[in-house]
Protein backbone atom coordinates (compact mmCIF):
# COMPACT_ATOMS: atom_id res chain seq x y z
CA UNK A 1 0.00 0.00 0.00
CA UNK A 2 1.54 3.17 -1.44
CA UNK A 3 1.52 6.53 0.86
CA UNK A 4 -1.51 8.06 -0.79
CA UNK A 5 -3.87 4.89 -0.54
CA UNK A 6 -2.81 5.27 3.70
CA UNK A 7 -3.31 8.65 3.76
CA UNK A 8 -6.73 8.41 2.16
CA UNK A 9 -7.88 5.55 4.46
CA UNK A 10 -6.90 7.47 7.42
CA UNK A 11 -8.42 10.59 6.09
CA UNK A 12 -11.41 8.63 5.38
CA UNK A 13 -11.72 7.02 8.62
CA UNK A 14 -11.15 9.83 10.89
CA UNK A 15 -12.94 13.24 9.77
CA UNK A 16 -15.84 14.12 11.11
CA UNK A 17 -19.18 13.73 9.01
CA UNK A 18 -19.76 17.47 8.79
CA UNK A 19 -22.26 16.77 6.72
CA UNK A 20 -24.32 15.23 9.02
CA UNK A 21 -23.69 18.09 12.30
CA UNK A 22 -24.93 21.73 12.65
CA UNK A 23 -22.47 23.98 11.00
CA UNK A 24 -21.19 25.66 13.93
CA UNK A 25 -21.18 22.30 15.91
CA UNK A 26 -19.51 20.91 12.90
CA UNK A 27 -16.60 23.89 12.62
CA UNK A 28 -15.64 22.86 16.10
CA UNK A 29 -15.24 19.23 15.42
CA UNK A 30 -12.90 20.37 12.60
CA UNK A 31 -10.63 22.93 14.85
CA UNK A 32 -10.34 19.97 17.17
CA UNK A 33 -8.15 18.40 15.05
CA UNK A 34 -5.85 21.16 14.30
CA UNK A 35 -2.60 20.25 16.22
CA UNK A 36 0.01 22.90 17.22
CA UNK A 37 2.87 23.51 13.97
CA UNK A 38 5.66 21.49 14.65
CA UNK A 39 8.36 23.86 12.46
CA UNK A 40 8.43 27.02 14.80
CA UNK A 41 12.28 27.69 13.29
CA UNK A 42 11.21 28.09 10.30
CA UNK A 43 10.92 31.99 10.74
CA UNK A 44 12.61 34.11 12.82
CA UNK A 45 8.76 35.44 14.10
CA UNK A 46 5.55 35.97 13.97
CA UNK A 47 3.47 38.88 14.88
CA UNK A 48 -0.28 38.29 15.65
CA UNK A 49 -2.26 41.38 15.17
CA UNK A 50 -6.27 42.72 14.49
CA UNK A 51 -7.00 44.84 11.06
CA UNK A 52 -9.74 47.22 11.23
CA UNK A 53 -12.25 46.63 9.29
CA UNK A 54 -14.80 49.71 10.82
CA UNK A 55 -17.62 47.06 11.72
CA UNK A 56 -15.46 43.98 12.79
CA UNK A 57 -11.57 43.25 13.47
CA UNK A 58 -10.19 41.05 11.16
CA UNK A 59 -7.33 38.75 12.69
CA UNK A 60 -3.98 38.56 11.57
CA UNK A 61 -0.22 36.47 11.71
CA UNK A 62 2.16 37.88 9.88
CA UNK A 63 5.39 35.37 9.21
CA UNK A 64 9.07 36.73 9.22
CA UNK A 65 11.34 34.53 7.53
CA UNK A 66 15.19 34.37 8.48
CA UNK A 67 16.51 34.75 5.26
CA UNK A 68 13.97 36.99 3.24
CA UNK A 69 14.37 37.66 -0.64
CA UNK A 70 14.94 41.66 -0.50
CA UNK A 71 13.01 40.98 -4.06
CA UNK A 72 10.23 39.28 -2.59
CA UNK A 73 6.37 40.11 -2.97
CA UNK A 74 4.46 39.64 0.54
CA UNK A 75 2.08 36.84 0.24
CA UNK A 76 -1.54 37.52 2.06
CA UNK A 77 -2.84 34.41 2.80
CA UNK A 78 -6.54 33.03 2.76
CA UNK A 79 -7.22 29.47 4.60
CA UNK A 80 -9.24 26.85 3.65
CA UNK A 81 -11.81 25.17 5.09
CA UNK A 82 -15.16 25.25 2.86
CA UNK A 83 -15.82 29.18 4.42
CA UNK A 84 -17.38 27.26 7.46
CA UNK A 85 -14.28 26.47 9.22
CA UNK A 86 -10.47 26.56 8.97
CA UNK A 87 -8.23 29.48 10.51
CA UNK A 88 -4.78 30.94 10.77
CA UNK A 89 -4.24 28.39 13.60
CA UNK A 90 -5.24 25.78 11.13
CA UNK A 91 -2.35 26.28 8.64
CA UNK A 92 0.06 27.76 10.86
CA UNK A 93 2.89 25.48 9.81
CA UNK A 94 1.82 25.86 6.01
CA UNK A 95 2.63 29.48 6.54
CA UNK A 96 5.77 28.95 8.23
CA UNK A 97 7.12 26.28 5.29
CA UNK A 98 6.13 29.25 2.55
CA UNK A 99 7.72 31.75 4.37
CA UNK A 100 10.79 29.79 4.58
CA UNK A 101 10.75 28.39 1.26
CA UNK A 102 9.93 31.23 -0.62
CA UNK A 103 12.04 33.77 1.57
CA UNK A 104 8.41 35.97 1.55
CA UNK A 105 6.82 37.78 4.13
CA UNK A 106 3.19 35.87 5.18
CA UNK A 107 0.29 37.96 6.11
CA UNK A 108 -2.40 34.77 6.89
CA UNK A 109 -5.95 36.60 7.35
CA UNK A 110 -8.57 34.88 10.17
CA UNK A 111 -11.74 36.38 7.33
CA UNK A 112 -15.33 35.95 8.28
CA UNK A 113 -16.74 33.16 8.16
CA UNK A 114 -20.36 31.30 7.52
CA UNK A 115 -22.82 31.12 8.49
CA UNK A 116 -22.52 33.91 10.32
CA UNK A 117 -21.22 36.00 7.39
CA UNK A 118 -22.44 35.83 3.81
CA UNK A 119 -20.85 35.90 0.24
CA UNK A 120 -18.40 38.83 -0.32
CA UNK A 121 -17.39 39.13 3.22
CA UNK A 122 -14.55 36.92 3.22
CA UNK A 123 -13.45 38.51 0.34
CA UNK A 124 -13.62 41.94 1.53
CA UNK A 125 -11.29 41.01 4.78
CA UNK A 126 -8.38 40.08 2.45
CA UNK A 127 -8.55 42.89 0.28
CA UNK A 128 -8.74 44.94 3.56
CA UNK A 129 -5.59 42.75 4.82
CA UNK A 130 -4.04 43.59 1.38
CA UNK A 131 -4.48 47.65 2.29
CA UNK A 132 -3.29 46.67 5.67
CA UNK A 133 0.07 45.32 3.97
CA UNK A 134 1.02 48.02 1.79
CA UNK A 135 -0.07 50.89 5.02
CA UNK A 136 2.25 48.95 7.13
CA UNK A 137 4.98 49.04 4.63
CA UNK A 138 4.84 44.95 3.43
CA UNK A 139 4.51 45.74 -0.21
CA UNK A 140 7.14 47.54 -1.49
CA UNK A 141 7.43 44.55 -4.15
CA UNK A 142 3.44 44.12 -4.19
CA UNK A 143 1.50 41.39 -3.04
CA UNK A 144 0.69 37.64 -3.83
CA UNK A 145 -2.75 36.88 -2.52
CA UNK A 146 -2.73 32.93 -2.19
CA UNK A 147 -5.19 30.24 -0.24
CA UNK A 148 -6.58 27.41 -1.00
CA UNK A 149 -9.77 24.91 -1.37
CA UNK A 150 -12.22 27.72 -0.33
CA UNK A 151 -9.06 30.00 0.47
CA UNK A 152 -8.68 29.44 -3.47
CA UNK A 153 -11.72 31.09 -4.00
CA UNK A 154 -11.18 34.07 -1.51
CA UNK A 155 -7.55 34.63 -3.27
CA UNK A 156 -9.16 35.09 -6.76
CA UNK A 157 -11.80 37.17 -5.55
CA UNK A 158 -10.04 39.62 -4.13
CA UNK A 159 -7.30 39.88 -7.10
CA UNK A 160 -10.76 40.61 -9.27
CA UNK A 161 -11.76 43.70 -6.30
CA UNK A 162 -8.15 45.03 -6.33
CA UNK A 163 -8.55 45.31 -10.17
CA UNK A 164 -11.26 46.78 -10.41
CA UNK A 165 -10.60 49.24 -7.91
CA UNK A 166 -7.24 50.69 -9.84
CA UNK A 167 -3.96 51.12 -9.24
CA UNK A 168 -3.70 47.15 -7.50
CA UNK A 169 -0.58 45.96 -5.36
CA UNK A 170 -0.90 42.67 -6.30
CA UNK A 171 1.46 40.91 -8.89
CA UNK A 172 0.55 37.55 -8.34
CA UNK A 173 -1.96 35.20 -7.45
CA UNK A 174 -1.66 31.08 -6.01
CA UNK A 175 -4.83 29.19 -6.09
CA UNK A 176 -4.46 25.51 -4.46
CA UNK A 177 -7.46 23.06 -5.61
CA UNK A 178 -9.89 26.27 -5.69
CA UNK A 179 -13.52 25.66 -4.42
CA UNK A 180 -15.13 28.02 -6.73
CA UNK A 181 -18.35 25.94 -8.84
CA UNK A 182 -21.75 25.85 -6.36
CA UNK A 183 -23.48 23.92 -9.29
CA UNK A 184 -20.87 21.06 -8.75
CA UNK A 185 -21.46 19.94 -12.24
CA UNK A 186 -18.38 18.72 -13.74
CA UNK A 187 -17.02 14.99 -14.21
CA UNK A 188 -14.69 15.49 -11.34
CA UNK A 189 -17.52 16.01 -9.37
CA UNK A 190 -19.38 12.50 -10.76
CA UNK A 191 -16.09 10.42 -10.63
CA UNK A 192 -14.88 11.63 -7.31
CA UNK A 193 -17.58 11.97 -5.34
CA UNK A 194 -16.72 9.44 -2.47
CA UNK A 195 -14.01 7.75 -1.88
CA UNK A 196 -11.22 10.37 -1.63
CA UNK A 197 -12.11 12.27 1.85
CA UNK A 198 -13.57 15.48 0.45
CA UNK A 199 -16.66 14.23 -0.70
CA UNK A 200 -19.60 15.18 -2.73
CA UNK A 201 -21.51 15.79 0.21
CA UNK A 202 -19.58 17.43 2.13
CA UNK A 203 -18.81 20.05 -0.65
CA UNK A 204 -22.67 20.64 -1.38
CA UNK A 205 -22.89 20.91 2.69
CA UNK A 206 -20.27 23.85 2.71
CA UNK A 207 -22.10 25.74 -0.34
CA UNK A 208 -25.54 25.16 1.38
CA UNK A 209 -24.02 26.68 4.48
CA UNK A 210 -22.22 29.73 2.77
CA UNK A 211 -25.75 30.67 0.38
CA UNK A 212 -27.56 30.30 2.83
CA UNK A 213 -31.62 30.62 1.53
CA UNK A 214 -30.53 31.12 -1.98
CA UNK A 215 -28.79 27.62 -2.93
CA UNK A 216 -28.80 28.81 -6.61
CA UNK A 217 -26.72 32.43 -6.38
CA UNK A 218 -24.01 32.46 -8.80
CA UNK A 219 -22.48 35.54 -8.95
CA UNK A 220 -19.41 37.96 -8.37
CA UNK A 221 -19.77 37.73 -4.20
CA UNK A 222 -20.36 33.84 -4.70
CA UNK A 223 -17.19 32.71 -7.00
CA UNK A 224 -14.88 34.57 -9.62
CA UNK A 225 -16.19 32.15 -11.83
CA UNK A 226 -18.98 34.18 -12.82
CA UNK A 227 -16.99 37.30 -13.55
CA UNK A 228 -17.26 37.61 -17.38
CA UNK A 229 -14.03 40.12 -18.25
CA UNK A 230 -10.98 37.96 -15.78
CA UNK A 231 -8.95 40.11 -18.50
CA UNK A 232 -5.72 42.66 -16.60
CA UNK A 233 -5.37 40.04 -13.52
CA UNK A 234 -2.05 39.19 -12.40
CA UNK A 235 -0.24 35.86 -13.30
CA UNK A 236 -1.40 33.22 -11.40
CA UNK A 237 -0.32 29.78 -10.45
CA UNK A 238 -3.13 26.94 -10.11
CA UNK A 239 -2.71 23.72 -8.63
CA UNK A 240 -4.96 20.96 -8.71
CA UNK A 241 -5.14 17.28 -7.98
CA UNK A 242 -6.38 14.12 -10.15
CA UNK A 243 -8.47 12.82 -7.20
CA UNK A 244 -10.28 16.18 -6.08
CA UNK A 245 -13.90 16.43 -6.44
CA UNK A 246 -12.93 20.28 -7.31
CA UNK A 247 -10.37 19.42 -10.29
CA UNK A 248 -11.87 20.12 -13.09
CA UNK A 249 -13.70 23.66 -11.48
CA UNK A 250 -9.93 24.68 -11.17
CA UNK A 251 -8.69 24.14 -14.55
CA UNK A 252 -11.46 25.40 -15.78
CA UNK A 253 -10.65 29.00 -13.79
CA UNK A 254 -7.20 28.16 -14.92
CA UNK A 255 -8.07 28.14 -18.69
CA UNK A 256 -10.34 31.19 -18.52
CA UNK A 257 -7.50 33.22 -17.43
CA UNK A 258 -5.56 32.54 -19.80
CA UNK A 259 -8.17 33.28 -22.58
CA UNK A 260 -8.36 36.33 -20.69
CA UNK A 261 -4.43 37.01 -21.78
CA UNK A 262 -3.81 36.01 -18.26
CA UNK A 263 -0.36 34.29 -17.51
CA UNK A 264 -0.87 30.90 -16.24
CA UNK A 265 1.13 28.20 -14.74
CA UNK A 266 -0.96 25.18 -14.33
CA UNK A 267 0.12 22.72 -11.73
CA UNK A 268 -2.05 19.07 -11.96
CA UNK A 269 -1.18 16.19 -9.56
CA UNK A 270 -2.87 13.00 -11.00
CA UNK A 271 -2.25 10.63 -8.01
CA UNK A 272 -3.38 13.73 -5.43
CA UNK A 273 -6.99 14.40 -3.38
CA UNK A 274 -8.10 17.55 -2.19
CA UNK A 275 -5.73 19.18 0.38
CA UNK A 276 -2.26 17.24 -0.35
CA UNK A 277 -0.57 20.05 -0.13
CA UNK A 278 -0.97 21.53 3.47
CA UNK A 279 -0.54 17.55 5.65
CA UNK A 280 2.41 18.48 7.42
CA UNK A 281 4.71 15.33 6.87
CA UNK A 282 2.74 13.83 3.76
CA UNK A 283 5.77 13.15 1.57
CA UNK A 284 3.92 13.53 -2.26
CA UNK A 285 2.37 16.52 -0.57
CA UNK A 286 5.79 18.00 0.34
CA UNK A 287 7.63 16.83 -2.97
CA UNK A 288 4.86 19.45 -4.90
CA UNK A 289 5.39 21.58 -2.47
CA UNK A 290 8.96 22.03 -3.74
CA UNK A 291 7.62 22.86 -7.06
CA UNK A 292 5.29 25.02 -6.41
CA UNK A 293 7.91 26.88 -4.16
CA UNK A 294 10.41 26.95 -7.20
CA UNK A 295 7.32 28.16 -9.45
CA UNK A 296 6.76 31.10 -7.13
CA UNK A 297 10.62 32.10 -6.92
CA UNK A 298 10.33 32.34 -11.09
CA UNK A 299 6.92 33.73 -11.10
CA UNK A 300 8.10 36.73 -8.83
CA UNK A 301 11.54 37.26 -10.42
CA UNK A 302 12.24 40.95 -10.85
CA UNK A 303 13.92 39.60 -14.25
CA UNK A 304 11.30 38.67 -16.92
CA UNK A 305 13.85 36.27 -18.44
CA UNK A 306 13.29 33.78 -15.11
CA UNK A 307 9.97 33.90 -15.64
CA UNK A 308 8.05 30.94 -17.01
Amino acid sequence: MDETTRMLELLNASFPRLATMDPLDGRAAADERIRPATNLDDVAATDDGVVDAGTHGIPIRTYHPRERRPDAPTTVYAHGGGFLHGSIAGHDGFCRRWARATGATVVSVDYRLAPEAGPGAARDDVITAADWAVEAGLGAHGLLLAGDSSGGNVAAGAAIGLRDRGASPVVAQVLLYPFLDPTMSSESHRARATGYFVTSELLAHYWRTFLGERPGRFDADVTPLAVDDLAGLPPAIVVTAGLDPLCDEGADYARRLRSAGVPVTLRHHPGQFHGFLTIPGYGPGMSAAEILWSDLRSLTSPDPKDRR
